[in-house]
Formats: C-alpha cells, structure tokens, sequence
C-alpha cells in the first residue's frame, strides 16, 4: 500500500453513522503503515475561506438557519467547483494520500446543511463537473441506530439520507458501503482493502 500519493479518498455518511471515528481509525492504520496523508474537512483548502478556522466549532442542528435564494446557491457552487478543481489538482501532485471528511458530493443529498434547500436539476449538472475521489467512501447503519446515538435531524430524514448515500455509493465509479453496527474493525480493514487496491 505505498503507492497511494496523490489519491483522494472521501467519506460521506448521516451524522451518527461513524464518520469521524472510522477516519480517525483509518488515520491509525495508516500511520501504523508508514503511510503518509493529509485530512481536510469538506474542502481541499485552496481559498482561504475554505481552510479550518480552529475554532472547534461542532454543527449539532445543520438544517437550522436560512435557506440560500437560487442565485445565491449558483454563485457558491460556482465557487466550490473552483475550489475543489483547484485544490484536488494541487493535492494529487503532493507525496501523499488525501482524506475527506465530506466532499462536494455531499451536496446532492444533504443539501440543507450547506444552505441550498433542495437539489435542483442543474445543480447536478454543475457538480458533475466537480472532481470526483478516487474512492468514496458511505460509512452508514441502520436509521433507528443512528438516531439512538444522535438526533440531529428528524428520523424522516434519517431514513432517507441513509437511502440515499449508498444509491450514491452503488453509482460511484469506486463506492463502498461500510456498515457500522458493532465494532469498527472490520470495516477499517474493508476500507483499507479497497485503498490497498488503488495502490
């Protein structure tokens, strides 16, 4: 697993599912590796506005807040395909693997987090043009499981965001869906399988 620079790897999934803890796992693995990589949350970071404030603020109601108008959700998708084309190109001649905690993927199912209501058709034609990862990765798990361990937002919408993230998996040119029901382990060594195949 050694030839893994300049590969991106994103990990989407429902708030509770695991996300975070499967990626610090991974980050363990790989060190254990000697395997050189870098996090970013959301964004590559190559504007400023898109790089970690270090605040530690943590999102706990992502659908609170206004909605943004139509003009408004074009002008910053715009500004995301720039920052994503710019900054993955930057990160695929770095000597190094790149991890995602959420991607401009994450758009086409969880709109409302990022201010954009609900996806409109054209805003599928412009994130297609957003570069897509080398593996995505859907860390998910039953609905009533995860809103046992947080209640974000309604178990409605718990229901489809899981739906919803392994259809996007199943569509992925590289997806894979990680069920986090017991122990992360095994799913660890699943998505470390898949990241020893891209090497």
């Amino acid at each position: 697993m050694q030839n893994l620079n300049g590969k991106i790897v994103a990990f989407l999934g429902p708030d509770g599912a695991g996300k975070s803890t499967m990626i610090e796992l991974v980050q363990v693995r790989l060190a254990e590796k000697g395997i050189d990589f870098s996090y970013h949350y959301f964004a590559p970071g190559f504007l400023k506005r898109y790089r970690p404030k270090g605040d530690g603020a943590i999102t706990t109601k992502p659908h609170e807040g206004r909605q943004y108008g139509a003009v408004l959700i074009l002008a910053k998708i715009l500004l995301m395909l720039f920052e994503f084309r710019m900054g993955v190109a930057r990160l695929r001649r770095q000597p190094r693997l790149a991890l995602f905690d959420r991607y401009v993927l994450d758009i086409l199912i969880d709109p409302k987090r990022y201010r954009m209501g609900h996806v409109r058709w054209w805003m599928r034609v412009l994130l297609r043009l957003a570069p897509p990862p080398d593996l995505l990765v859907i860390v998910s798990a039953p609905a009533d499981l995860i809103q046992s361990r947080k209640q974000e937002v309604p178990a409605e919408e718990t229901v489809r965001q899981v739906i919803a993230y392994e259809e996007l998996a199943d569509i992925a040119p590289r997806g894979l869906i990680v069920h986090n029901t017991t122990t992360p382990d095994a799913a660890v060594s699943a998505v470390l399988a898949k990241l020893e195949a891209l090497s």
